[in-house]
């Protein structure tokens, strides 16, 4: 293992020493962060023949663009999640309007039924979330009745705009504060929103409540039905199949990194193909690890179990295939310290990586339930916040900030459209969903009103098209309705145009499609962005710098924790407690790639600031040393000097989160003696730690010096 000397992390170009992948890794940051649950995958993503078998011939030292649109896709839905759920909405709402009609002929139902009825699967499927099928049941119970209540408020209220208003506010900040007690909560919120809005714009009356009960009780158990009987979740056959999509993208690795290894590409253009087609197949491999970890299927009994060995081959894979990018970068470079062979023997290393977790997921059960290793639903923090933490608290500041939004797009929205006023007010409320600063809000919306716009256009021209062609008036529908939530991981932009052709369709089908509606639809949704981006900016507002700052001080701490653990393992100990946590640090360094997401993004004209790349840089850098360091820990016990540099580091990291320093982390700059020493492989884990005090070093300065 050759070692990795960067001197810290300094504005501008990457500092000497610092891996290239991770450079490279950082312009692409927003790509990293990917779905983490693991529908089936198709069998293209399985890898062809056996893992003990040698990377596949490169008929060509650079892939094809077939190739790296399968890693792109790869990369944003590593086990094909959008696609099966894309798939079962669209069933689930076929089979509920077939039962609706059924019904419908033996007892008339009016036609708010018919749309609550198609509302409420949609929400009950993309929504409803929970780890077991009693656990979703229960959810859409809650969901059903929670939604009624809110349904008949409107209908009492329908004669009356202002109360209609005044519920709405009710119901939105409800909605959005239910966020805090976890997923369910936060899925009944959503579901009931989206139905009272509907009710509002449908004007429910009281006397066709029974058909709104009716319509939300049906599509709850059609969605029940098919989720749990017809299209059931199998955590097994899930796991195992996105083990085998991570272990075909290792396998294309392999491949791409022994078509580097003539001495010289064709030409530089070549090259820096090769170069760019190595740090795609990388990034893909790495969310598909990721995504592993966080699907790991069961409760950790002991050490010794087939899960805590699953977990360290993973952290295995990844540290290999990470150090194989690092030689060939540096053979890329020319350093002065490499040598022929290393890249061969890395080449190996991922090889022999491949096999060992092959072997370890083959020691699972033939069944089991997911419940272990998926992350848990945050636990209740309490019904209101801390005394003197309200102004600082999350859930409460985005809670008021989506019901000011709602309300400037209802009253502004009436003022445009009488009529049409509830788009205004689902895409205020929408463009909130997993976002937690002003700009990452702003940004959202500019994307929904640019799809919008791009959807009206093609919308207009699909319906006009598809006029009087029900046949493929209703597949124009069922695609456009497939590729809105296939799409939504890859790009909001699209998901929005989708969904706006969509609706174009279904006006088209129910016989009220005109171009001036759509145009309508255009004013709404701008409407609701401009509400939602006041109000975000406005209120309570939250920078992106606070959001990276919070989630750097949880990598901090993450890394932290890993030495404190690492310097109070006991020897001889199989290492499961620090790959938990070299676990979490992976988990930690994708909140700081969300945070900055927002200004990697089209809408953002290049602003990302040299601070902010830095800040990646670090990141990636100390993420990259932790597995380093977990690795050399499991393989080669540390010395007394090297845990007393571990608690000491591991208290200083703590203290740079915001947690209180020991007088030991305070009197303690650097590692010293084994731990600084940086000569050569034998001494991973003191190189790791220089690294990691360098790091800190750099940190702690820059934010000495921030005013």
């Amino acid at each position: 293992m050759p070692t990795v000397t960067p001197p810290g992390v300094s504005r501008g170009p990457a500092p000497a020493g610092t891996p290239r992948h991770i450079v490279g890794q950082t312009r692409n940051a927003r790509s990293m962060s990917c779905g983490l649950h693991s529908p089936a995958a198709p069998s293209c993503c399985r890898p062809p023949g056996p893992i003990g078998a040698p990377a596949p011939n490169m008929k060509s030292p650079v892939m094809t663009r077939i190739q790296r649109l399968r890693l792109r896709i790869l990369e944003v839905d590593p086990s094909f999640l959008a696609l099966r759920m894309s798939g079962c909405i669209v069933v689930s709402m076929i089979v509920v309007a077939g039962v609706m009609t059924l019904i419908g002929k033996a007892y008339p139902l009016p036609r708010p039924a018919y749309v609550l009825a198609l509302i409420a699967t949609m929400q009950g499927t993309l929504q409803v979330n929970d780890r077991t099928e009693s656990a979703r049941a229960t959810t859409r119970i809650y969901a059903v009745i929670a939604s009624f209540v809110a349904i008949a408020a409107m209908a009492a209220a329908h004669d009356s705009l202002r109360i209609i208003n005044i519920l709405l506010v009710i119901i939105v900040f409800a909605a959005s504060y239910a966020a805090r007690f976890g997923t369910r909560w936060r899925a009944v919120g959503v579901f009931a929103f989206m139905c009272a809005t509907v009710a509002a714009f449908l004007q429910e009356d009281e006397r066709d409540l029974w058909s709104a009960a009716a319509a939300l009780v049906i599509s709850a158990a059609v969605v029940h039905v098919l989720r749990h009987f017809i299209m059931p979740d199998d955590p097994a056959r899930e796991f195992r199949r996105l083990v085998a999509a991570a272990l075909s993208v290792s396998k294309q690795l392999r491949g791409v990194a022994a078509s580097a290894m003539p001495p010289k590409a064709a030409s530089p253009r070549a090259g820096k193909k090769q170069m760019a087609d190595l740090h795609l197949v990388t990034r893909t491999l790495g969310a598909d690890i990721r995504a592993c970890q966080a699907s790991l299927p069961l409760e950790v009994p002991d050490q010794h179990s087939a899960v805590t060995a699953i977990t360290l081959r993973l952290l295995d894979l990844h540290f290999a295939a990470e150090t194989l990018v690092e030689r060939i970068t540096r053979r890329e470079r020319q350093a002065a310290d490499y040598h022929e062979g290393s890249i061969a023997k890395a080449l190996q290393d991922v090889q022999d990586a491949e096999d060992a977790l092959n072997a370890a997921v083959a020691t699972l059960p033939p069944t089991f339930t997911a419940a272990g290793g998926a992350k848990a639903p945050p636990a209740p923090t309490g019904i209101l916040p801390r005394r003197g933490e309200w102004l600082r608290d999350q859930t409460l500041r985005q809670s008021l900030q989506v019901t000011l939004a709602c309300a400037l797009a209802a009253v502004v929205g009436e003022a445009v459209s009488g009529q049409r006023w509830f788009w205004a007010v689902i895409a205020a409320f929408m463009i909130f969903n997993n976002t937690k600063s002003g700009t990452a809000v702003a940004i959202k919306g500019l994307d929904r009103a640019w799809g919008t716009a791009i959807g009206i256009v093609i919308g207009i021209a699909l319906a006009t098209l598809t006029h009087n062609h029900l046949f493929w008036l209703s597949a124009a529908l069922a695609i456009s309705i497939f590729a809105t939530f296939f799409i939504a991981r890859v790009s909001y932009v699209a998901m929005s145009l989708f969904l706006t052709i969509a609706l174009s369709l279904i006006y088209g089908l129910i016989g009220i499609f005109t171009p001036e509606l759509l145009v309508l639809r255009l004013e709404e949704t701008a409407v609701g962005v401009a509400s939602g981006m006041l109000a975000a900016l406005l209120l309570l507002p939250i920078s992106i710098q606070q959001q990276a700052t919070t989630a750097m001080n949880a990598l901090l701490s993450a890394l932290g924790d890993l030495l404190l653990s690492a310097a109070e393992t006991p020897e001889g100990s199989e290492g499961h407690p620090l790959a938990l946590k070299a676990t979490a640090v992976d988990h930690a360094l994708e909140g700081v790639l969300t945070a900055f997401a927002p200004l990697r993004t089209a809408w953002s004209f290049g602003t990302m600031l040299t601070s902010g790349r830095d800040v990646l840089r670090q990141a990636q850098l100390m993420t990259y040393t932790a597995r380093r360091l977990e690795r050399s820990i499991r393989h080669h016990p540390p010395t007394p000097d090297e845990i007393q540099a571990m608690r000491a580091l591991g208290e200083r990291l703590k203290a740079a989160a915001g947690a209180p320093a020991s007088a030991e982390a305070r009197g303690t700059s650097a590692p010293t003696g084994a731990a600084a020493n940086m000569s050569g492989p034998d001494d991973m884990t003191g190189s790791s730690l220089a690294i990691l005090t360098r790091t800190l070093d750099k940190i702690e300065t820059e934010r000495h010096a921030a005013p």
